[in-house]
């Protein structure tokens, strides 16, 4: 996959990460890393960071860049239970 279009797909995925995690959450989601799973396994990218205020806590984000939605976030249990309907 070429750099300019990985590039583009974690921007994507990094706005529709925040914008989830605001919406559901109500918090900041700051991204420190991303990871590419192999095209051949999945469509997916992980998001790695933390939220603003909790920087020593990981959180995660996992969206799918082929059906631009966002699949899952993983973090404590305290967190993800505070998710909004």
């Amino acid at each position: 996959m070429p750099h300019a279009e990985k590039k583009e797909m974690v921007e994507t995925a990094t706005r529709l990460g925040q914008e989830y995690i605001k919406k559901h959450y109500n918090a900041d989601f700051v991204v420190k890393d991303y990871q590419f799973i192999d095209p051949y396994i999945d469509s997916t990218v992980y998001l790695h960071g933390y939220i603003k205020g909790y920087e020593d806590i990981d959180i995660s984000v996992a969206y799918n860049y082929k059906r631009k939605e966002i699949n899952d976030v993983s973090g404590p249990d305290w967190f993800i239970d505070s998710r909004k309907p």
